[in-house]
């Protein structure tokens, strides 16, 4: 509705002769009342329930920044959110918000995987399969139920976004051996949503004891040394504990720019010798307990991963643990004498207390959080809520989460215009965000998801990484203007000319063939994507594309992008061109840029 100069002249005299409550700074957004607006008319939009009134002008109803900003904050704290919590969070505000969910209970894994375990083979008992065909044990595509069931109905949304990080950052993955164990996957991925609010040294110590972790950089069953048989500690975990887990390769300053000594060069943080001696710190690992099985009744050292409960932690086997000395980084020695547990304790100390550990992971949660490039100050202030969160605690994330949610770069409009702010969103989030949007449907309940052939078209699924490096580094720079101007753009080391296709491809199929999700069981109906809600705002692409502003770009929809998708949209007019209209934007919205980079 357009007010003319007439009607504007008239609402300003209303003003001012009306007994009005009295505002000092302006009128508008709310500071309405006892006010009377009149307009020559008003738009309602049938059949929706909602008018356009002549009130709307002052009493703040048309004004939506708060959902817009709750909008943003839900696209860098969460999987994904709905419209629902997008309002919810506007009315709560941002840090309330933050504060309860910290508070949230954790929802975990092992026991989805196991109870999902055994539904499906019922499924496929009560669907016309053999028992012979029956699955043994759980496995990675009940690991792919559980993860995508659990997150379209928790509530612990922000634990479930930082457990995501946290596990692109201390890797394992089930394109190993590791995809025949479920169970070990989950419980190896409950780590992070447990602890997800806890300190990072718990976390250190729960990986380091992990038998999934101990498989894939194999210090599960790794020895002390016996010269006679040329037997030497494996230094896999022993080097990416020191440059994935907590120090990275370089010295660093607390804003996470690298030192330099004399010449100018940059200092590494360690050298062959350091992973020699961390590699005698994690030598006597074996399994902590077996599977029932019809050759051994007890655990011992250099039983493998078949035999071995892949849910308990690995535990010290004293006659295969590297007796004597070990000196660290920075000449830190570890006294002979001490039993296996020991030294590993006093080894992850030492490596938890390096001054690098605050801005090393502070960064890379920021990136996967926020932006790509976060400033030297924006990483100074988070790694000095690791240092220290108040209270003289160091590796607080509880504390480091929320400084980095609310923090200026984080928050301010100001961020939002720099042009090295933002970050191209990974392919999962993308799917992740669209699912926990959109109505969907499935006939059983079962809101399962193999996730298969987006991983394949896009290169990325939960704990699917083709390498310990993660899908992309923190530290990748594609050819081009960013690499021309400094700037880094981790998730684009998986964005190519295959998986961009691929990706629209899938897309594709969530708005045109309406197939969300995938699962592997006969009988069993695919999720489906749900448009009827979205016809009635359809009737109007204007309508719907406000609607998807709020949802899906946070007020940052392009003029450009939503001219393209209004004027597509509009040329449908014939048969059922609401539900047509629906999926043809949904489509055009998800594969703009818009929707794919975060800002």
């Amino acid at each position: 509705m357009r007010l003319t100069t007439i009607i504007f002249l008239s609402l300003i005299f209303q003003v001012i002769t009306l007994k009005a409550q009295k505002y000092e700074d302006y009128i508008g957004a709310g500071h309405s009342r006892d006010i009377k607006v009149i307009s020559s008319s008003s738009r309602s939009e049938y059949p929706l329930d909602f008018v356009a009134g002549p009130e709307s002008t002052v009493n703040g109803a048309g004004m939506d920044a708060a959902q817009m900003e709750a909008s943003r904050l839900l696209t860098q704290a969460t999987l994904g959110a709905d419209m629902k919590t997008i309002k919810s969070v506007a009315k709560t505000g941002i840090e309330p918000w933050i504060d309860d969910q910290l508070e949230k209970p954790a929802t975990v894994y092992l026991e989805q995987v196991r109870d999902l375990f055994n539904v499906t083979n019922q499924w496929r008992l009560n669907h016309g399969s053999d028992s012979t065909d029956l699955d043994e044990r759980a496995n990675w595509s009940h690991f792919m139920y559980a993860w995508w069931e659990n997150n379209m109905f928790n509530e612990d949304l922000l634990r479930q976004r930082i457990a995501l990080a946290l596990s692109e950052i201390l890797v394992t993955s089930v394109e190993t051996d590791l995809s025949a164990f479920g169970e070990g996957v989950a419980s190896y991925y409950d780590i992070f949503s447990k602890n997800a609010f806890g300190n990072y040294r718990e976390i250190l110590k729960q990986v380091a004891y992990h038998p999934a972790m101990g498989f894939y950089l194999s210090h599960l069953n790794n020895p002390r040394t016996i010269p006679s048989e040329n037997i030497h500690p494996d230094e896999n975990f022993a080097r990416e504990i020191m440059q994935l887990f907590t120090i990275g390769l370089y010295e660093l300053n607390n804003d996470g720019s690298r030192k330099t000594d004399a010449n100018g060069q940059f200092i590494p943080t360690y050298n062959n010798d350091n992973i020699k001696e961390m590699a005698k710190i994690f030598t006597g690992l074996g399994p902590g307990a077996i599977v029932p099985n019809e050759w051994v009744s007890e655990p011992d050292f250099g039983y493998n991963i078949w035999l071995t409960d892949m849910t308990k932690p690995m535990k010290m086997y004293p006659d295969w643990h590297e007796p004597g000395i070990k000196t660290l980084l920075n000449g830190y020695i570890i006294p002979a004498g001490n039993s296996g547990d020991k030294d590993i304790e006093l080894a992850i100390d030492h490596l938890f207390n390096h001054p690098n550990v605050g801005p090393f992971i502070c960064r890379q949660l920021i990136q996967r959080l926020i932006k790509s490039n976060p400033s030297p100050q924006y990483i100074d202030r988070i790694a000095s809520v690791f240092n220290n969160n108040g209270n003289g605690v160091r590796g607080d994330l509880k504390s480091v989460i929320k400084s980095i949610l609310t923090d200026s770069e984080a928050r301010d409009c100001d961020a939002i215009n720099d042009p090295s702010n933002g970050k191209l969103k990974e392919p999962l989030l993308r799917f992740t965000q669209f699912a926990r949007a959109i109505e969907k449907d499935q006939a059983y309940g079962n809101y399962w998801n193999i996730g298969y052939s987006f991983w394949r078209e896009t290169g990325q699924m939960i704990m699917s990484s083709p390498s310990v490096f993660n899908f992309f580094l923190p530290s990748h720079q594609p050819n081009g203007p960013l690499a021309d101007a400094g700037l880094v753009g981790p998730e684009f080391q998986i964005h190519n000319t295959k998986t961009s296709v691929g990706y629209m491809n899938m897309v594709y199929n969530w708005t045109r063939w309406e197939v969300l999700f995938e699962n592997w069981l006969d009988e069993n109906p695919n999720v489906s994507t749900d448009f009827y809600k979205l016809e009635p705002l359809a009737r109007n692409p204007e309508v719907l594309l406000n609607y998807f502003d709020v949802l899906f770009t946070y007020g940052m929809l392009t003029n450009d992008t939503r001219m393209i998708i209004k004027e597509t949209c509009n040329e449908l007019i014939y048969n059922d061109f609401k539900h047509s209209r629906a999926s043809l934007a949904t489509y055009l919205m998800l594969i703009s840029p818009d929707f794919n980079i975060q800002k």
